[in-house]
């Protein structure tokens, strides 16, 4: 029914961000790099976004706009210390982006940064992963952690939550990456497509229904980031 490039359509950013004492040493710079990725990602007109910091509770430090000195602004006020209830803060920014009044088709995406530790969250990801595929959020994570070693399970978790939504997990492993990370992700936010179908067989019985995009060039199979299916 419709096949459009998500650049074309106005976009719904929650911006959330670790601001528990596991990440104390980066914080500065953390709240410098996520500034400069909001400036250069948000268009100005149509785009708004909001920005919240949490640790074991969710503070939002700017409400939806689309001034992005604004939301540097908001950024900049975030406060480092306390545990990190990260499912409770994406199951809120989920909340939030799809209680927000829409009057067309919007994106709708959460960027988080933190480094993948919970200890406080009241949900599980289960009920997290549930949420965010309700509201038709697409989460992206950038990992904060340092170093490159080993896949964690907190490491597994963020792979998990960005894979079911259709969005990426990055790990840049120190500072000096995580300014370039967040450029390419900014291209990658930007050159989404949006595709509507009408499902066979479709009843709205509350039931999860799986989805498998396919996509060749030239004989080869493509990597395609998707939601892999929706209630």
């Amino acid at each position: 029914l419709q096949f459009v490039p998500q650049s074309k359509l106005p976009l719904r950013l929650g911006l959330l961000i670790d601001t528990s004492g596991s990440i104390k040493e980066r914080f500065t710079f953390e709240k410098h790099a996520a500034a400069k990725f909001v400036e250069k990602l948000l268009n100005g007109t149509s785009d708004l976004g909001f920005v919240g910091g949490f640790n074991s509770e969710t503070l939002v430090t700017q409400d939806f706009s689309p001034e992005t000195q604004k939301l540097a602004d908001g950024i900049g006020a975030l406060q480092n210390g306390g545990g990190t209830a990260l499912f409770d803060a994406i199951a809120y920014a989920c909340w939030k982006l799809s209680a927000y009044p829409e009057q067309q088709r919007v994106a709708r995406v959460v960027v988080l940064l933190t480094d993948g530790e919970d200890n406080s969250s009241h949900r599980s990801l289960k009920q997290v992963i549930r949420q965010a595929e309700d509201s038709g959020v697409t989460i992206y994570v950038v990992s904060t952690k340092e170093g490159s070693g080993p896949k964690t399970d907190a490491d597994r978790i963020l792979d998990l939550l960005a894979e079911r939504t259709g969005g990426e997990s990055m790990f840049p492993g120190d500072m000096l990456e995580l300014s370039k990370t967040l450029d390419r992700l900014h291209d990658l936010i930007r050159s989404r497509y949006l595709i509507a179908y009408k499902p066979a067989e479709f009843q709205a019985d509350g039931k999860y229904r799986s989805i498998t995009i396919t996509a060749e060039k030239d004989g080869k199979r493509l990597q395609v980031h998707a939601r892999k299916g929706y209630f």
